[in-house]
C-alpha cells in the first residue's frame, strides 16, 4: 500500500518523546514512525534515565533527527526540565507523549506544537489524570482505557480517541510440527511480567508428565534470578535477538505465547506473536487483553493462577486441531483488525489535523521531586548536596 501524501507545508514536524526502554512502547512508536506520511518530518528525543534498571531498547529510529536527553536523577529536576524544553523547535507541529517527564516538562513550559498523549496503560491513564491540563489529545489503545478517560473528562469526549495500534503482517506463518508443544515468553524480564510464574508452571506440566520445550526472549533487571529459578529438567533457552524481525521469525517457530503477567495495556508482543499464529495464554486484564483473546483466540485467565495456565496448555498439547483452529483464527484477527498499514492511518490522521485540536493551556507548574528539587536552587547546588549524601552513605 503507496503512503499518505500530504503538502510537506501542512504539517512541519511530529517529535516523539520515547523513553529508551525495552518494552512495547518503543515497539508501538517503531512501528507507527515507519508509517509517516510522505512530507512529514519526524524527531525523536529518546530520554535515558542514568542508571535506570530498565534495559535500554537502543533503537535506531528511521528519523531526519534522534537526540537523547540524559535524564540524571542526581540533578535538580527543574534544571532537567528546563534543558528537555530546550530541545524542542519554536515551530508548530505535534509532540507525542509517552511519559511522565515530557508531561512534567509540559506543566512548566508553553509551547507552540499540539500535544498528543498515547494512553498505553493504567500508568498512562494515572499520568493524563495528573496531567491532562497539558493534554490536548488523547489517544486509547483499547475501549476499557477510552471509558476511563471519559469519565475523568466528560467534558472532553471530542479529545479522547480510541485507535488500536497494529503491527506489520508478516508473510511467514507458524510452522504446525508435533509434540512436544514449543512454549514462548516474549518480554521484559521483569516481576510484573509474571516471569517467576514460568518456571512454576513448568513444574505443573512436568507432574502432568507434559513434555514441552521453552524459548524466553528478552532481558531485564531480574533477569539473572530468573535464569536461575528454572529447574535444570525444564526443556528452556533464552535468547536476546537484536533486531524486531528476528524475533518475530523465532516466534513463528513455536505454538503457544505464555504470558501470565500482572499489569498490561494492550501487549504489542500479543499482537506481534499472534501475527504468526502462535496462540495466547495470558492473564485476563482489563483493557485490550480482554477486548482480543475470545475463545476463538487463546486463554485469557486469571491473575496468579498458575494450574489454570498449566491446563491451557494441557489442553492445547492434548487437541492439536484445536490448536491448529486457534492458530488461524490469531492470524486473521490481526489480518483484519490489527494491520498497522490501516492502524497507522488513523493516527497520521488525526496528528495531521493538529491545528484543529490545539488548546490554550494553563500550566499548573506541579511540585517536582524532593526538597532538595527548587525552581529557585542552582543545579551544583543541589547536585553537589546529593553527592555528598551519597558518599557519606556509601563510606559509613
Amino acid at each position: 500500500m503507496a503512503k499518505i501524501a500530504i503538502d510537506s507545508n501542512s504539517l512541519k514536524k511530529i517529535t516523539y518523546f520515547i523513553d529508551d526502554k525495552l518494552g512495547g512502547v518503543s515497539s508501538l512508536n517503531l512501528n507507527l514512525i515507519k508509517q509517516a506520511p510522505t512530507g512529514v518530518q519526524q524527531e525523536i528525543i529518546n530520554i535515558v534515565e542514568l542508571n535506570g534498571s530498565i534495559s535500554r531498547a537502543r533503537i535506531k529510529y528511521p528519523v531526519e533527527k534522534q537526540v537523547e536527553f540524559i535524564n540524571d536523577f542526581k540533578n535538580n529536576a527543574y534544571s532537567e526540565l528546563k534543558k528537555l524544553n530546550s530541545l524542542l523547535s519554536a515551530e508548530e507541529g505535534v509532540l507525542v507523549l509517552n511519559y511522565g517527564t515530557e508531561m512534567a516538562m509540559l506543566d512548566h513550559y508553553h509551547v507552540p506544537q499540539t500535544t498528543f498523549q498515547l494512553v498505553h496503560d493504567e500508568y498512562n491513564l494515572r499520568l493524563a489524570k495528573e496531567y491532562g491540563h497539558v493534554v490536548d489529545v488523547f489517544i486509547c489503545h483499547n475501549a476499557f482505557i477510552q471509558s476511563q478517560l471519559l469519565l475523568l473528562y466528560p467534558d472532553r469526549k471530542n479529545d479522547i480517541f480510541f485507535l488500536s495500534h497494529g503491527v506489520q503482517i508478516p508473510k511467514f506463518f507458524r510452522e504446525k510440527k508435533s509434540s512436544p508443544l514449543r512454549l514462548l515468553f516474549l518480554g521484559r524480564f521483569t516481576k510484573s511480567k509474571g516471569i517467576f510464574d514460568l518456571p512454576k508452571i513448568a513444574a505443573i506440566l512436568r507432574e502432568k508428565g507434559v513434555s514441552v520445550s521453552w524459548t524466553c526472549i528478552g532481558s531485564g533487571p531480574e533477569e539473572l534470578d530468573f535464569k536461575s529459578s528454572w529447574h535444570m529438567l525444564d526443556n528452556v533457552k533464552f535468547i536476546s535477538p537484536k533486531t524486531n524481525e528476528e524475533v518475530i521469525e523465532i516466534a513463528s517457530q513455536h505454538d503457544v505465547f505464555v504470558l501470565p503477567t500482572k499489569f498490561e495495556g494492550t501487549p504489542v508482543s500479543l499482537l506481534e506473536t499472534m501475527s504468526v499464529g502462535v496462540v495466547p495464554v495470558i492473564t485476563s486484564l482489563n483493557g485490550g487483553i480482554q477486548e482480543i483473546v475470545t475463545n476463538d483466540i487463546g486463554y485469557a485467565l486469571p491473575i496468579d493462577d498458575n494450574k489454570a495456565f498449566a491446563n491451557a496448555i494441557v489442553a492445547l498439547h492434548e487437541n492439536r486441531e484445536k490448536l491448529e483452529l486457534l492458530s488461524n483464527s490469531c492470524r486473521q484477527k490481526i489480518i483484519e483488525q490489527f494491520n498497522l498499514e490501516n492502524t497507522a492511518k488513523t493516527y497520521f490522521s488525526l496528528f495531521l489535523n493538529y491545528t484543529a485540536f490545539k488548546k490554550e493551556k494553563k500550566i499548573k507548574k506541579l511540585k517536582l521531586g524532593s526538597i532538595l528539587d527548587q525552581p529557585f536552587l542552582p543545579n551544583f547546588f543541589t547536585r553537589f548536596l546529593r553527592l555528598l549524601k551519597s558518599y557519606f552513605f556509601t563510606f559509613f
